[in-house]
């Protein structure tokens, strides 16, 4: 059973990754959540060191490579325009309940997937955690920004299906991420947004953009957790587990607003605020493992 521990672990690695998203976007060290994405984006060029592995893609694989580039670099920008706003321990939750919904949904259209028998109760489950949670504590802007990151990281999901469907595992990988480095450049034909990344890239210290490779490497660490965990064990199991991110993001901002609070400023130490925030957030996890056992 050493497999649900690793995606357990992973999800205690994703929980982290999402507060130094929070960290980063509403401090100073990153002007503006599109200068974060664009670092995001380029970071995916960290794969041409598998470039041996693989072979040159066909039309097809270009095609599904872009738009899963596109879906992935503007769900990131709307995820970290919410975090500069509001609470991780609310986006998290949220996000994570309007994708897993998107992706089922989407795949049920574009894969000709059947619905788990679940499917419904889940629903209903994720609902009421996002109604709780988005109804009392956002902004109608923040709002929108999550749940477009949702609807979108949704469909990037399902065209990553997609497109390890038409190739193999290596090369739909490595292009995919490929063309995210090349979606990351698109935010650059804004012009505000090229001035906006080179004044942060020459004033940032060192130590920020360190901790930003640091972060994304953590991210991906929990990523290789999570396929670990499922050659190991149950998938269904492990994408359940997911939901317990959501646990762990909220624990996190509960102990480090209170250890460091001149760096994390979450709202989560009123006895009402922590307990709504507690509540939501079950019923979204409720709402994961109904979806996925």
């Amino acid at each position: 059973m050493s497999w649900i521990y690793l995606a357990l672990f992973a999800q205690v690695l994703s929980g982290l990754v999402i507060l130094l998203d929070k960290f980063l976007v509403s401090s100073k060290a990153v002007s503006r959540p599109v200068v974060y994405a664009f670092y995001v984006g380029i970071m995916s060029g960290a794969v041409v060191v598998y470039f041996p592995l693989v072979s040159w893609p066909t039309f097809r694989v270009i095609e599904l490579s872009f738009v899963i580039a596109l879906t992935y670099i503007f769900s990131i920008l709307f995820l970290y325009k919410s975090l500069k706003i509001s609470d991780a321990s609310d986006v998290a939750p949220v996000m994570g309940a309007v994708s897993a919904l998107s992706t089922f949904l989407f795949s049920l259209w574009l894969l000709k997937d059947a619905l788990p028998g679940n499917f419904l109760i889940g629903f209903v489950f994720l609902v009421a955690g996002m109604f709780l949670m988005s109804r009392l504590r956002f902004s109608k802007s923040s709002t929108s920004y999550v749940i477009l990151a949702g609807i979108l990281f949704g469909i990037s999901s399902v065209f990553v299906k997609i497109i390890f469907r038409e190739t193999t595992f290596w090369d739909g990988f490595f292009w995919s991420r490929m063309a995210n480095v090349a979606g990351a450049f698109m935010l650059l034909l804004w012009p505000g947004n090229f001035t906006a990344v080179i004044k942060n890239f020459k004033e940032s210290r060192a130590k920020t953009k360190l901790l930003v490779v640091a972060n994304k490497a953590l991210a991906g660490l929990a990523f290789l957790f999570v396929l670990l965990a499922i050659r190991m064990g149950d998938v269904s199991l492990v994408n359940a587990i997911g939901g317990m991110q959501f646990v762990f993001v909220l624990l996190f901002a509960f102990i480090l607003t209170k250890k460091i609070p001149g760096h994390f400023s979450e709202n989560v130490h009123e006895g009402n605020v922590f307990l709504h925030k507690f509540v939501s957030t079950m019923l979204i996890v409720v709402g994961f493992f109904m979806l996925f056992i």
